[in-house]
């Protein structure tokens, strides 16, 4: 029993610790990646946690910002009011916060800017990543060639040159 509720208090900590780097570091993060231009447009990030954190709107993030941010998207969550965010509950705060990815994720399938994605659209993707992945041309992925691939990108960063983005 008491193993029990020590495993179920460690998996709150764990989540809550999780909820607070999600949304702070995430964003922080995600300017990062931006500013090196990896994952897109830096504007739309730093638009985002300006949008997100900036509560006086002077053009400026203060810690205290972030804290009063981080408190209320737990206290918008946490639907049973414990100070803790679930699983459950995560997955809302979670949703928010990835929210623009998958927007830009939308918006760059949609080819043809109608505000909807088709079979097609996502095929042409699919088809782009299996020419990157199918080194043979042979129709075929393997596990082997996803392994050989990945280890290259933990030795070496990018295969392709766009290594540094990763020092």
């Amino acid at each position: 029993m008491a193993r029990t509720h020590r495993m179920k208090t460690r998996t709150k900590i764990v989540l809550g610790a999780l909820a607070a780097a999600a949304v702070i570091g995430g964003g922080a993060f995600a300017v990062q990646a931006d500013y090196r231009g990896h994952h897109g447009k830096s504007g739309d990030r730093a638009d985002w946690m300006f949008e997100r954190f900036d509560a006086n709107n002077d053009g400026k993030i203060t810690t205290a910002e972030i804290e009063a941010a981080r408190k209320a998207s737990v206290a918008k969550y946490d639907a049973d009011k414990d100070g803790q965010l679930s699983l459950e509950e995560f997955q809302g705060l979670f949703n928010e916060i990835m929210r623009h990815r998958m927007v830009r994720m939308f918006q760059k399938l949609d080819r043809d800017g109608d505000a909807k994605v088709t079979e097609a659209e996502i095929a042409r993707r699919m088809d782009r990543m299996m020419a990157h992945l199918d080194r043979d041309q042979n129709g075929e992925i393997e596990r082997g060639d996803l392994m050989r691939r990945h280890n290259r990108h933990d030795r070496d960063g990018d295969e392709r040159g766009h290594g540094e983005h990763h020092r």
